[in-house]
Protein backbone atom coordinates (compact mmCIF):
# COMPACT_ATOMS: atom_id res chain seq x y z
CA UNK A 1 0.00 0.00 0.00
CA UNK A 2 2.71 2.11 0.59
CA UNK A 3 4.34 2.01 -2.90
CA UNK A 4 1.13 2.50 -4.19
CA UNK A 5 0.53 5.95 -2.09
CA UNK A 6 3.92 6.61 -3.45
CA UNK A 7 3.32 6.14 -7.03
CA UNK A 8 -0.20 8.47 -6.17
CA UNK A 9 1.87 11.07 -4.52
CA UNK A 10 4.36 11.17 -7.37
CA UNK A 11 1.37 10.94 -10.17
CA UNK A 12 -0.21 14.44 -8.48
CA UNK A 13 3.15 15.90 -7.76
CA UNK A 14 4.33 15.47 -11.28
CA UNK A 15 0.50 16.86 -12.76
CA UNK A 16 0.67 19.58 -10.69
CA UNK A 17 4.35 20.77 -12.32
CA UNK A 18 3.19 20.35 -15.45
CA UNK A 19 0.29 22.52 -14.72
CA UNK A 20 2.31 25.37 -12.90
CA UNK A 21 4.73 24.98 -16.26
CA UNK A 22 1.84 25.40 -18.94
CA UNK A 23 0.22 28.04 -16.58
CA UNK A 24 2.69 30.57 -17.41
CA UNK A 25 2.08 33.50 -19.35
CA UNK A 26 3.43 36.60 -20.58
CA UNK A 27 2.30 39.92 -21.78
CA UNK A 28 4.00 41.28 -25.03
CA UNK A 29 3.58 44.68 -26.33
CA UNK A 30 4.31 45.25 -30.03
CA UNK A 31 3.79 47.58 -32.82
CA UNK A 32 3.02 45.32 -35.14
CA UNK A 33 -0.52 44.74 -36.30
CA UNK A 34 -2.70 43.51 -39.32
CA UNK A 35 -0.26 41.38 -41.50
CA UNK A 36 2.66 41.11 -39.52
CA UNK A 37 0.62 40.99 -36.40
CA UNK A 38 -1.00 38.46 -37.48
CA UNK A 39 2.02 36.61 -38.45
CA UNK A 40 3.95 37.34 -35.24
CA UNK A 41 0.43 35.76 -33.63
CA UNK A 42 0.85 32.44 -35.65
CA UNK A 43 4.61 31.89 -35.00
CA UNK A 44 3.80 32.50 -31.37
CA UNK A 45 0.69 29.99 -31.18
CA UNK A 46 1.82 27.07 -33.62
CA UNK A 47 5.45 27.07 -32.23
CA UNK A 48 6.62 28.69 -29.64
CA UNK A 49 4.28 27.91 -26.86
CA UNK A 50 3.54 24.30 -27.75
CA UNK A 51 7.66 24.27 -27.67
CA UNK A 52 7.46 25.94 -24.35
CA UNK A 53 4.38 25.76 -22.72
CA UNK A 54 4.38 29.71 -22.61
CA UNK A 55 1.19 31.44 -23.61
CA UNK A 56 1.52 35.13 -24.67
CA UNK A 57 -1.01 37.65 -24.69
CA UNK A 58 0.11 40.11 -27.77
CA UNK A 59 -1.25 43.74 -27.37
CA UNK A 60 -0.63 45.89 -29.84
CA UNK A 61 0.50 49.35 -29.14
CA UNK A 62 1.19 52.00 -31.88
CA UNK A 63 4.92 52.65 -31.69
CA UNK A 64 5.12 56.56 -31.57
CA UNK A 65 2.81 55.62 -28.14
CA UNK A 66 4.99 52.76 -26.75
CA UNK A 67 7.21 54.91 -24.69
CA UNK A 68 4.95 57.12 -22.80
CA UNK A 69 2.44 53.97 -22.15
CA UNK A 70 5.24 51.76 -21.17
CA UNK A 71 6.43 54.18 -18.25
CA UNK A 72 2.70 55.15 -17.23
CA UNK A 73 2.15 51.21 -16.88
CA UNK A 74 5.71 50.34 -15.46
CA UNK A 75 4.99 53.09 -12.72
CA UNK A 76 1.45 51.80 -12.33
CA UNK A 77 1.85 48.16 -11.37
CA UNK A 78 0.80 47.14 -15.01
CA UNK A 79 3.89 46.96 -17.26
CA UNK A 80 3.99 43.78 -20.09
CA UNK A 81 6.55 41.24 -19.67
CA UNK A 82 8.22 42.22 -23.02
CA UNK A 83 8.14 45.41 -25.46
CA UNK A 84 8.71 46.23 -28.43
CA UNK A 85 10.53 49.50 -28.46
CA UNK A 86 12.94 52.11 -31.03
CA UNK A 87 16.76 51.47 -30.11
CA UNK A 88 16.90 54.96 -29.09
CA UNK A 89 14.66 54.84 -25.98
CA UNK A 90 15.92 51.64 -24.90
CA UNK A 91 19.05 53.14 -22.70
CA UNK A 92 16.84 56.21 -21.55
CA UNK A 93 14.09 53.97 -20.28
CA UNK A 94 16.85 50.95 -19.06
CA UNK A 95 18.55 53.72 -16.03
CA UNK A 96 15.67 54.47 -14.89
CA UNK A 97 14.76 50.94 -13.91
CA UNK A 98 12.22 50.19 -16.20
CA UNK A 99 13.92 47.40 -18.50
CA UNK A 100 15.97 44.46 -17.37
CA UNK A 101 19.81 44.07 -18.14
CA UNK A 102 19.43 41.22 -20.34
CA UNK A 103 23.67 40.58 -19.53
CA UNK A 104 22.05 38.79 -16.37
CA UNK A 105 20.95 35.79 -18.16
CA UNK A 106 23.84 32.90 -18.15
CA UNK A 107 23.44 32.65 -22.38
CA UNK A 108 22.74 35.95 -23.16
CA UNK A 109 26.49 36.20 -25.00
CA UNK A 110 25.58 32.70 -27.08
CA UNK A 111 22.65 35.18 -27.90
CA UNK A 112 24.69 38.07 -28.89
CA UNK A 113 26.95 36.02 -31.24
CA UNK A 114 24.42 36.65 -33.67
CA UNK A 115 24.18 40.13 -34.43
CA UNK A 116 25.99 43.01 -35.81
CA UNK A 117 28.27 43.54 -32.94
CA UNK A 118 27.87 47.54 -34.06
CA UNK A 119 24.31 47.26 -33.50
CA UNK A 120 24.48 46.45 -29.60
CA UNK A 121 26.67 49.35 -28.81
CA UNK A 122 22.87 51.28 -28.97
CA UNK A 123 21.60 48.79 -26.82
CA UNK A 124 23.80 48.96 -23.97
CA UNK A 125 25.28 51.14 -21.15
CA UNK A 126 28.09 50.70 -19.35
CA UNK A 127 27.87 47.21 -18.44
CA UNK A 128 24.25 46.75 -18.98
CA UNK A 129 22.35 45.70 -22.25
CA UNK A 130 18.79 46.45 -22.14
CA UNK A 131 17.73 44.99 -25.78
CA UNK A 132 18.11 42.45 -28.26
CA UNK A 133 17.59 43.96 -31.84
CA UNK A 134 14.82 42.92 -34.04
CA UNK A 135 13.78 44.44 -37.78
CA UNK A 136 16.44 46.97 -38.47
CA UNK A 137 16.64 49.18 -41.33
CA UNK A 138 20.41 50.47 -42.90
CA UNK A 139 21.04 52.87 -45.53
CA UNK A 140 22.49 51.98 -48.83
CA UNK A 141 21.93 53.74 -52.17
CA UNK A 142 19.27 53.14 -54.88
CA UNK A 143 19.62 54.55 -58.41
CA UNK A 144 17.79 54.71 -61.91
CA UNK A 145 20.10 51.96 -64.32
CA UNK A 146 19.09 53.11 -66.93
CA UNK A 147 19.13 57.00 -66.78
CA UNK A 148 23.02 56.97 -65.21
CA UNK A 149 23.91 54.59 -68.43
CA UNK A 150 21.93 56.73 -70.99
CA UNK A 151 24.61 59.26 -69.53
CA UNK A 152 27.52 57.06 -69.39
CA UNK A 153 28.10 57.17 -65.62
CA UNK A 154 28.38 54.91 -62.88
CA UNK A 155 26.25 54.56 -59.36
CA UNK A 156 28.87 56.51 -56.81
CA UNK A 157 31.00 54.37 -54.70
CA UNK A 158 32.95 57.33 -52.55
CA UNK A 159 31.57 60.57 -51.42
CA UNK A 160 33.84 61.99 -54.27
CA UNK A 161 31.93 60.07 -56.71
CA UNK A 162 28.77 61.84 -55.35
CA UNK A 163 30.33 64.83 -55.72
CA UNK A 164 30.78 64.60 -59.32
CA UNK A 165 27.67 63.24 -59.72
CA UNK A 166 26.18 65.49 -58.67
CA UNK A 167 27.80 68.02 -60.83
CA UNK A 168 26.82 66.44 -64.06
CA UNK A 169 23.50 65.42 -63.04
CA UNK A 170 22.79 69.33 -62.59
CA UNK A 171 24.12 69.94 -65.95
CA UNK A 172 20.86 67.90 -66.93
CA UNK A 173 18.46 69.54 -64.31
CA UNK A 174 18.60 66.02 -62.26
CA UNK A 175 19.92 65.89 -58.87
CA UNK A 176 20.84 63.34 -55.81
CA UNK A 177 19.42 63.29 -52.59
CA UNK A 178 20.63 61.87 -49.35
CA UNK A 179 18.06 61.39 -46.47
CA UNK A 180 17.83 59.66 -43.15
CA UNK A 181 14.67 58.74 -41.15
CA UNK A 182 15.45 58.86 -37.84
CA UNK A 183 14.12 61.13 -34.78
CA UNK A 184 12.08 63.95 -35.78
CA UNK A 185 13.91 66.28 -33.28
CA UNK A 186 17.28 65.10 -34.50
CA UNK A 187 17.58 63.94 -38.02
CA UNK A 188 20.46 64.97 -39.21
CA UNK A 189 23.11 63.37 -36.86
CA UNK A 190 21.98 59.93 -38.48
CA UNK A 191 22.87 62.07 -41.76
CA UNK A 192 26.37 63.28 -40.03
CA UNK A 193 27.28 60.18 -38.49
CA UNK A 194 28.57 57.67 -41.27
CA UNK A 195 31.17 60.56 -42.46
CA UNK A 196 32.19 60.22 -38.86
CA UNK A 197 32.18 56.83 -38.38
CA UNK A 198 34.17 56.16 -41.98
CA UNK A 199 36.78 58.54 -40.10
CA UNK A 200 36.88 55.64 -37.59
CA UNK A 201 35.75 58.07 -34.94
CA UNK A 202 32.89 58.56 -33.01
CA UNK A 203 30.58 61.79 -31.58
CA UNK A 204 31.09 60.84 -28.34
CA UNK A 205 34.15 59.37 -25.94
CA UNK A 206 34.25 55.92 -25.11
CA UNK A 207 33.32 56.92 -21.03
CA UNK A 208 30.26 58.82 -22.65
CA UNK A 209 30.90 62.03 -20.86
CA UNK A 210 31.60 64.18 -23.42
CA UNK A 211 31.50 65.33 -27.42
CA UNK A 212 33.99 64.88 -29.56
CA UNK A 213 32.79 66.93 -32.41
CA UNK A 214 35.13 69.23 -32.07
CA UNK A 215 37.82 66.47 -32.64
CA UNK A 216 39.88 66.91 -36.31
CA UNK A 217 37.93 63.50 -37.52
CA UNK A 218 34.37 65.04 -36.62
CA UNK A 219 35.45 68.42 -37.74
CA UNK A 220 36.20 67.17 -41.49
CA UNK A 221 33.30 64.76 -41.20
CA UNK A 222 31.15 67.59 -40.82
CA UNK A 223 32.49 69.90 -43.28
CA UNK A 224 32.19 67.26 -45.85
CA UNK A 225 28.69 66.59 -45.29
CA UNK A 226 28.04 70.37 -45.41
CA UNK A 227 29.96 71.03 -48.28
CA UNK A 228 27.64 68.19 -50.21
CA UNK A 229 24.75 71.09 -49.66
CA UNK A 230 26.50 74.38 -49.62
CA UNK A 231 29.07 73.89 -52.52
CA UNK A 232 27.39 71.10 -54.28
CA UNK A 233 23.48 72.10 -53.38
CA UNK A 234 22.13 68.86 -52.88
CA UNK A 235 18.50 69.60 -52.43
CA UNK A 236 17.35 69.15 -48.38
CA UNK A 237 14.06 68.34 -49.22
CA UNK A 238 12.75 65.62 -52.29
CA UNK A 239 9.32 64.41 -52.88
CA UNK A 240 11.33 60.78 -53.33
CA UNK A 241 8.81 58.82 -55.44
CA UNK A 242 7.84 61.00 -57.60
CA UNK A 243 11.23 62.02 -58.29
CA UNK A 244 12.57 58.72 -58.93
CA UNK A 245 10.03 57.94 -61.25
CA UNK A 246 10.21 61.22 -63.86
CA UNK A 247 14.09 60.77 -63.08
CA UNK A 248 14.68 64.46 -61.59
CA UNK A 249 16.55 62.85 -58.76
CA UNK A 250 17.50 59.42 -60.04
CA UNK A 251 20.04 58.49 -57.31
CA UNK A 252 18.88 58.70 -53.67
CA UNK A 253 20.68 57.52 -50.84
CA UNK A 254 17.62 56.37 -48.80
CA UNK A 255 17.21 53.37 -46.23
CA UNK A 256 16.34 49.81 -47.22
CA UNK A 257 12.46 49.48 -46.20
CA UNK A 258 12.05 51.85 -49.61
CA UNK A 259 13.01 49.24 -51.95
CA UNK A 260 9.43 47.41 -50.74
CA UNK A 261 8.52 51.00 -51.26
CA UNK A 262 9.73 51.66 -54.96
CA UNK A 263 8.46 48.04 -55.93
CA UNK A 264 4.60 48.82 -54.71
CA UNK A 265 4.36 52.23 -56.09
CA UNK A 266 6.67 52.23 -59.19
CA UNK A 267 6.28 48.39 -60.56
CA UNK A 268 6.40 49.93 -64.66
CA UNK A 269 9.98 50.56 -63.35
CA UNK A 270 10.96 46.90 -62.78
CA UNK A 271 14.33 46.24 -64.08
CA UNK A 272 15.32 50.19 -64.77
CA UNK A 273 16.49 50.95 -61.12
CA UNK A 274 19.17 49.11 -58.80
CA UNK A 275 20.56 49.39 -55.62
CA UNK A 276 24.36 49.91 -54.30
CA UNK A 277 26.46 50.17 -51.23
CA UNK A 278 25.87 53.50 -49.12
CA UNK A 279 28.67 55.71 -50.11
CA UNK A 280 32.07 55.63 -49.16
CA UNK A 281 35.12 57.18 -47.56
CA UNK A 282 38.48 55.78 -49.12
CA UNK A 283 41.30 54.86 -46.34
CA UNK A 284 44.65 55.41 -46.79
CA UNK A 285 45.45 51.82 -47.58
CA UNK A 286 42.98 52.45 -50.56
CA UNK A 287 40.19 50.20 -49.04
CA UNK A 288 36.50 52.26 -49.04
CA UNK A 289 34.70 51.93 -45.70
CA UNK A 290 31.00 51.91 -46.58
CA UNK A 291 29.68 52.02 -43.09
CA UNK A 292 26.49 53.42 -42.41
CA UNK A 293 23.82 53.83 -39.56
CA UNK A 294 20.15 53.36 -39.55
CA UNK A 295 17.11 52.62 -37.03
CA UNK A 296 16.20 49.33 -34.81
CA UNK A 297 13.08 48.04 -33.71
CA UNK A 298 14.19 45.76 -30.81
CA UNK A 299 12.58 43.40 -27.73
CA UNK A 300 13.40 44.38 -23.62
CA UNK A 301 11.92 42.79 -20.66
CA UNK A 302 10.32 45.00 -18.29
CA UNK A 303 12.11 44.64 -15.22
CA UNK A 304 9.12 44.34 -12.84
CA UNK A 305 8.38 41.63 -15.20
CA UNK A 306 7.57 38.18 -12.43
CA UNK A 307 8.09 36.03 -15.82
CA UNK A 308 11.64 37.23 -16.67
CA UNK A 309 12.57 33.60 -17.32
CA UNK A 310 9.67 32.88 -19.55
CA UNK A 311 10.37 36.45 -20.80
CA UNK A 312 13.59 35.69 -22.21
CA UNK A 313 12.74 32.46 -23.43
CA UNK A 314 10.06 35.01 -25.94
CA UNK A 315 13.02 37.17 -26.86
CA UNK A 316 15.14 34.26 -27.69
CA UNK A 317 12.80 32.74 -29.96
CA UNK A 318 11.04 36.21 -31.73
CA UNK A 319 14.86 37.20 -32.85
CA UNK A 320 16.52 33.16 -33.65
CA UNK A 321 17.17 33.11 -37.25
CA UNK A 322 14.15 29.82 -37.36
CA UNK A 323 12.21 32.20 -36.74
CA UNK A 324 13.40 35.31 -38.47
CA UNK A 325 13.28 33.69 -41.29
CA UNK A 326 9.71 32.49 -41.48
CA UNK A 327 8.70 35.45 -40.66
CA UNK A 328 10.75 37.26 -43.51
CA UNK A 329 8.74 34.44 -45.75
CA UNK A 330 5.63 34.53 -44.55
CA UNK A 331 5.56 38.74 -44.78
CA UNK A 332 6.74 38.24 -48.42
CA UNK A 333 3.96 35.33 -49.09
CA UNK A 334 1.09 37.52 -47.76
CA UNK A 335 -1.04 40.29 -49.75
CA UNK A 336 1.66 43.01 -48.45
CA UNK A 337 4.44 41.41 -50.32
CA UNK A 338 6.35 42.92 -47.46
CA UNK A 339 10.13 42.70 -47.61
CA UNK A 340 11.82 42.83 -43.91
CA UNK A 341 14.73 42.84 -42.41
CA UNK A 342 15.85 41.48 -39.44
CA UNK A 343 19.25 42.27 -37.10
CA UNK A 344 20.40 38.21 -36.85
CA UNK A 345 23.09 37.78 -39.21
CA UNK A 346 22.29 34.00 -39.77
CA UNK A 347 19.14 34.92 -41.71
CA UNK A 348 19.99 37.95 -44.06
CA UNK A 349 21.52 35.19 -46.57
CA UNK A 350 17.76 33.67 -46.42
CA UNK A 351 15.47 36.92 -46.86
CA UNK A 352 13.03 37.30 -49.76
CA UNK A 353 15.47 39.46 -51.59
CA UNK A 354 16.40 39.02 -55.75
CA UNK A 355 19.21 36.90 -55.45
CA UNK A 356 21.67 39.46 -57.42
CA UNK A 357 21.16 41.52 -53.99
CA UNK A 358 21.57 39.10 -51.49
CA UNK A 359 25.26 39.61 -51.11
CA UNK A 360 25.26 43.56 -50.92
CA UNK A 361 22.42 43.29 -47.99
CA UNK A 362 24.81 41.15 -46.19
CA UNK A 363 27.26 43.66 -46.71
CA UNK A 364 25.17 46.47 -45.92
CA UNK A 365 23.91 44.37 -42.39
CA UNK A 366 27.91 43.83 -41.86
CA UNK A 367 28.78 47.67 -41.96
CA UNK A 368 25.78 49.17 -40.39
CA UNK A 369 26.34 50.92 -36.78
CA UNK A 370 24.05 52.18 -34.64
CA UNK A 371 25.00 55.42 -32.67
CA UNK A 372 26.45 54.83 -29.32
CA UNK A 373 23.87 55.72 -26.55
CA UNK A 374 24.77 58.19 -24.02
CA UNK A 375 23.26 60.12 -21.45
CA UNK A 376 21.47 62.73 -22.66
CA UNK A 377 22.30 61.92 -26.28
CA UNK A 378 18.81 62.49 -27.75
CA UNK A 379 18.87 66.09 -26.69
CA UNK A 380 22.70 66.53 -27.29
CA UNK A 381 22.19 65.24 -30.84
CA UNK A 382 20.13 68.30 -31.67
CA UNK A 383 23.44 70.14 -31.22
CA UNK A 384 24.22 69.09 -34.65
CA UNK A 385 20.98 69.72 -36.82
CA UNK A 386 21.58 73.70 -34.92
CA UNK A 387 24.85 73.39 -36.65
CA UNK A 388 23.76 72.03 -39.44
CA UNK A 389 21.30 74.70 -40.10
CA UNK A 390 23.53 77.51 -39.34
CA UNK A 391 26.04 76.24 -41.94
CA UNK A 392 23.49 74.97 -44.62
CA UNK A 393 21.04 77.91 -43.85
CA UNK A 394 22.43 80.77 -42.30
CA UNK A 395 25.92 80.35 -44.39
CA UNK A 396 27.87 80.29 -41.01
CA UNK A 397 31.82 78.63 -40.43
CA UNK A 398 31.44 74.77 -40.39
CA UNK A 399 34.12 74.56 -38.32
CA UNK A 400 32.91 77.40 -35.58
CA UNK A 401 29.56 75.72 -35.73
CA UNK A 402 30.52 72.25 -34.90
CA UNK A 403 32.78 73.64 -32.53
CA UNK A 404 29.88 75.41 -30.72
CA UNK A 405 27.79 72.24 -31.21
CA UNK A 406 30.44 69.74 -29.36
CA UNK A 407 30.83 72.86 -26.76
CA UNK A 408 26.81 73.24 -26.18
CA UNK A 409 26.76 68.63 -26.44
CA UNK A 410 29.15 68.13 -23.72
CA UNK A 411 27.60 70.53 -21.15
CA UNK A 412 23.72 68.71 -22.02
CA UNK A 413 25.53 65.09 -21.44
CA UNK A 414 27.43 66.33 -17.48
CA UNK A 415 24.23 67.70 -16.85
CA UNK A 416 21.98 64.89 -17.19
CA UNK A 417 25.06 62.54 -16.15
CA UNK A 418 24.45 64.28 -12.77
CA UNK A 419 20.97 64.32 -12.97
CA UNK A 420 20.77 60.65 -13.64
CA UNK A 421 23.70 59.83 -11.29
CA UNK A 422 21.70 58.20 -8.49
CA UNK A 423 20.42 55.18 -11.50
CA UNK A 424 23.68 54.69 -12.81
CA UNK A 425 26.38 54.58 -9.88
CA UNK A 426 26.13 50.74 -9.46
CA UNK A 427 26.03 50.00 -13.38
Amino acid sequence: MKGKYKWLLCLILASFLVTAVSAQKITVWTWYDAGLGQILRDLVKNEFTPRTGIEVEIVTVPIGDMTNKLLLAYLGGDAPDVVELYSNTVVDLGIRGALLNLNTFPDVNEVKADFNPMLLPALQYKSALYAIPGEVNWTWTYYRADILSDIGVEAPVTWDDVKELSIKLKAREMDIYYYYQGDPSALIVGKYLPFSFQRGTDIYSADGTASTLDSPENIEAFKELTSLHTDYKLPLEDTIYTTFVNGKTPVQILQNWYYHAFEVTAPHLAGMWNISLFPGTKQRDGSIDHTNTGKMLVWSIVSSSKQKEAAWEFVKFINSSETTVKWMNRAYESNDKARLFFSNMNSIEHAVFPEEHIALAITALETCRMQTAVIGGNIANRYVDFAFNKVVLQGDDPEAAIKQAAKESTLEIQKKLKEFDRFIKDL
